[in-house]
């Protein structure tokens, strides 16, 4: 559906601040009046246009005294203050459109056989990662006691020719200071004659059109099967289908790595509501590399062996009579138009089974409880669920792209990606 077409009964709006939060998080108790005075979350700009920097680029004097002036005020508390309840979705940026810079110099692939990198978290600092190791920063997952969002906003490229039917699909990274970019990652879809979509993934621009033998080429987004309810996300090593199983045994750790399962839920025509799917990654420092004859990711969750396995889901979201729309709320006025694509990801315990970490409820007509426990600080416990990312439309084309632990910047690239793959059996 197009964006300009009839209104769709499943499209997912962002919440007023006018709804309280209806779940709740244990161990210290503070209560809240209404009386109480917040200073309201300023709107980020949102660009349009696909003016992004390279990091390497990036002065290093400049680079270091940001860092040392916002490393622990500013920009934490800017990313921190993104969990208090949006108010009403303010209008995406006018700003002029820059001419588009066609081709981003390429960041060297990382070997196949590098293992997922895993940052110390007292020590990490996804700026400085970015600008001094691009490739690393792609790969590596947020740590856990990393609680702001790294922003990055998706823009969909649909000039030329194929362009409505094989778009590309740009990853920036955006400063929340300034709204700065800094090109990640690009896509695009395969024009393939089967139905199984792929969206190859690289690090240049320029070598799109090469699919995995370009330079820069760092993954794959495969459909696994015709209903389109099925995907894995491949990083860039050996295929054990296209080598024999000698090889394959001689070259284990050449093989490609299964960084993420996305799993739709069947919905036919979207006559059960909105979207729901579920999405398996690899437990830290493990790495799921299946031979031909062994269990991928989508097996393992299937037979629900889950010791090397963690189980994110999509948040349902709620409908409003009044308006007669799904409602999302979301994090940070980073979502300002409703789209069925719009989505949050939530993260499940070990037993993959939902934990109360906080709960809230009234006490008096002005005076609620407010229990909250691990993983949650105070600050956090404002908001009802822990997001892990949030994805979702500023404008036709350019949605912001928003994750953290335990994700790494492919992994959030990767499942963005799925959504733009409609399919009638799942919407």
């Amino acid at each position: 559906m197009s964006y300009n077409d009839t209104r769709h009964p499943c499209q997912i709006g962002s919440e007023s601040d006018n709804d309280e939060p209806k779940n709740s998080r244990s161990t210290p108790v503070i209560r809240l009046s209404r009386n109480s005075e917040f200073k309201p979350m300023p709107a980020l700009v949102q660009p349009k246009s696909l003016d992004w920097v390279v990091s390497s680029d990036e002065s290093t004097t400049n680079e270091t005294q940001l860092r040392h002036t916002q490393s622990n005020t500013p920009e934490e508390n800017e990313y921190l203050k993104a969990s208090s309840p949006i108010s009403s979705p303010s209008k995406p940026s006018t700003k002029p459109k820059k001419p588009k810079k066609p081709i981003s110099p390429s960041i060297t692939a990382a070997s196949p056989s590098t293992p997922p990198p895993v940052e110390n978290s007292s020590t990490f600092n996804p700026f400085k990662l970015m600008k001094e190791n691009p490739t690393k920063f792609i790969n590596t997952s947020i740590p856990k006691d990393h609680s702001p969002f790294v922003q990055c906003c998706l823009q969909r490229d649909k000039d030329g020719i194929q362009g409505n039917f094989l778009p590309t699909f740009y990853l920036q990274h955006e400063r929340p200071s300034d709204g700065k970019k800094t090109f990640l990652l690009a896509a695009q879809k395969l024009s393939i004659v089967t139905s199984h979509p792929e969206f190859v993934i690289t690090t240049n621009v320029a070598t799109l059109s090469e699919k995995s033998d370009g330079d820069g080429y760092v993954g794959t987004l495969c459909g696994k099967n015709l209903s389109g309810t099925k995907y894995i996300l491949y990083d860039n090593g050996l295929d054990p289908n296209k080598i024999s199983k000698t090889a394959q045994s001689n070259n284990k750790e050449s093989l490609r790595r299964e960084l993420v399962g996305i799993i739709y839920d069947t919905n036919l025509l979207g006559f059960k509501g909105p979207r729901k799917f579920t999405t398996v990654i690899p437990q830290m420092e493990h790495n799921i590399r299946p031979s031909k004859s062994e269990p991928g990711i989508l097996d393992q969750w299937r037979d629900r062996r889950f010791s090397y396995l963690m189980q994110l889901r999509n948040k349902v979201p709620t409908y409003n009579e009044e308006t007669k729309t799904y409602i999302l709320r979301f994090e940070g006025k980073r979502v300002v138009q409703a789209s069925v694509k719009n989505f949050q990801i939530l993260m499940e315990n070990d037993k993959h089974e939902e934990e109360v970490v906080m709960q809230f409820g009234r006490v008096d007509e002005d005076l609620f409880t407010c229990d909250y426990r691990y993983p949650l600080s105070a600050i956090q416990a404002f908001d009802e669920e822990e997001i892990v990312m949030q994805f979702g439309r500023v404008d036709e084309d350019l949605f912001t792209c928003d994750y953290r632990y335990p994700l790494s910047a492919i992994q959030a690239f990767g499942i963005a990606l799925s959504s733009f793959d409609s399919r009638i059996a799942r919407e």
